[in-house]
């Protein structure tokens, strides 16, 4: 299982929906693996959902949780207007120390 932190850019003055992390699971489809969707999570860049994926890999991991937040962004009038900025595994340091 892997953490994708997906990033999202709001237009302005936007709020961030609720229970977004849950929607966005809900829109998953079962063949992308996605397990769990934390929301509200905060970047010095912007909010970020956190996705749990099921995948072989780190990079099919990356673009299941991408696809399923880009339906969301797509399907959720709450999201109307937010954009996709990137989805991807953070690396943790000190597991390479």
């Amino acid at each position: 299982m892997y953490l994708v932190h997906v990033h999202l850019r709001a237009p302005e003055g936007a709020a961030f929906p609720e229970a977004a992390g849950e929607a966005v699971r809900r829109l998953a489809r079962p063949e992308e693996g996605i397990e769990h969707v934390v929301d509200r999570l905060r970047a010095p860049a912007g909010p970020v959902l956190g996705v749990y994926v099921l995948a072989d890999g780190l990079h099919q991991a990356e673009a299941r949780a991408a696809l399923a937040c880009g339906r969301a962004l797509a399907g959720i009038p709450a999201f109307r207007g937010w954009t996709l900025a990137g989805a991807e595994v953070p690396l943790v340091s000190a597991f390479w120390e």
